[in-house]
């Protein structure tokens, strides 16, 4: 099992709606995702010895939902930050090395959030106060991770070529495998006129470019293999875990010695470093979606296409979507299910390996690989069914 001390193992995923304009108290958002993670995995509150969330400001701390849940004496738990980890798929990387080193037994990780807080952890408005190194790069157009992504976005048609339609295809593909999620908010396929026909960002990001902010909340619980086989579900095993803040470390999007990749090939080098497996072996990819940008950097940087190669790789999107190759963001992803940061893609890809995906079932999935965030703040997965 890589580097992990102790066999880890995912027995449950809960989720709550996702909704636009729906249920938007983070308090019921966040209890109906763990009590169904809880429901999931056929466990109890008190059977939960460890919580972790990552969250902006406003969003629900990790002791209000232990409080609601009625769970007493954590022996670990933490609100992880922006500034303490790379984006919501940290809670479960804690949550795994936390059972893994045996500070915890079964340990539950979480991600709530509001469209309201999700929009703004990305954008900053005009009469947002600017503060810090910010106030040095406002006056020339920085307003956030937009404008970064923007950037990285116009860095890579022009190093490495390619055109604007590969990063439609990625959207297309998002709402192809949403149309079969009856969780996903934006379940409408478009064309790539409309891909194309969508209102600037941040020159050449376009809209559609970007993830879609909505209410909602998703669980997972990982405690160690062995007791995973006394439970209801079948163990999706955690093959090996990485993290990569890139070579410059700083947790802001605007500076970085990589504009194409940011840490995301440092992530992936170190994670297949510690896998028994290889970018060959994996069925499906759940890779961050934040922006399309990422989501191409994230699968050149783990070896599934070679650099610059995404355009070709796709083939016109038939390799990533249904019936392709290499299913890829199976659930929607951020751009067509929703963005509930980063958690919901390791819950998709335990749904897949237990063959309960419904239509959007990719047959005989066994290996997947999960990412999350990219630029400064990577993390990778492997999960497996054995």
């Amino acid at each position: 099992m890589g580097s992990l001390s102790r066999d880890v193992a995912i027995v449950g995923v809960g989720f709550s709606p996702f909704s636009r304009r729906g249920l938007d108290d983070p308090r019921k958002l966040a209890y109906l995702s763990c009590t169904g993670a809880l429901a999931d995995a056929g466990l109890a509150a008190e059977d939960i010895d460890g919580m972790y969330h990552y969250r902006f400001e406003d969003d629900i701390p990790t002791h209000e939902v232990a409080r609601m849940l009625g769970m007493n004496d954590l022996a670990v738990w933490g609100d992880l930050s922006p500034t303490t980890g790379p984006s919501g798929l940290v809670s479960a990387t804690e949550a795994i090395m936390a059972v893994a080193s045996g500070a915890a037994e079964t340990v539950l990780a979480l991600r709530c959030m509001t469209r309201a807080t999700g929009y703004a952890g990305a954008v900053s408005t005009e009469n947002a106060p600017v503060r810090g190194a910010e106030q040095y790069l406002a006056p020339y157009g920085w307003a956030g991770v937009l404008m970064g992504i923007g950037m990285r976005k116009r860095r890579r048609l022009i190093e490495l070529g390619g055109s604007e339609e590969d990063y439609g295809h990625v959207v297309l593909n998002a709402r192809k495998w949403a149309a079969l999620n009856p969780q996903a908010v934006l379940r409408d396929e478009i064309t790539m006129d409309d891909y194309m026909s969508g209102r600037m960002i941040a020159d050449p990001l376009r809209v559609f470019d970007c993830d879609y902010p909505v209410n909602g909340s998703v669980a997972v619980i990982v405690t160690t293999a062995e007791r995973a086989r006394d439970l209801q579900q079948t163990p999706v095993l955690v093959d090996a875990i990485a993290y990569s803040n890139g070579v410059n470390p700083d947790t802001r999007w605007i500076f970085g010695d990589d504009f194409l990749y940011g840490g995301t090939k440092l992530c992936s080098d170190r994670l297949w470093s510690r896998s028994q497996f290889t970018a060959a072996d994996v069925d499906t990819a759940q890779l961050y979606d934040g922006f399309t940008h990422l989501a191409i950097a994230w699968a050149e940087a783990l070896g599934l296409c070679g650099d610059g190669e995404f355009g070709d790789w796709i083939d016109g999107g038939r390799t990533i979507g249904p019936g392709g190759k290499m299913p890829m963001n199976t659930s929607g992803g951020h751009i067509a299910e929703g963005r509930v940061h980063g958690l919901q893609f390791l819950a998709e890809a335990v749904v897949q390996l237990r063959g309960q995906a419904g239509q959007r079932q990719v047959p005989g999935a066994k290996v997947a690989a999960v990412t999350n965030a990219g630029g400064p703040q990577n993390v990778a997965m492997v999960v497996n069914v054995a």
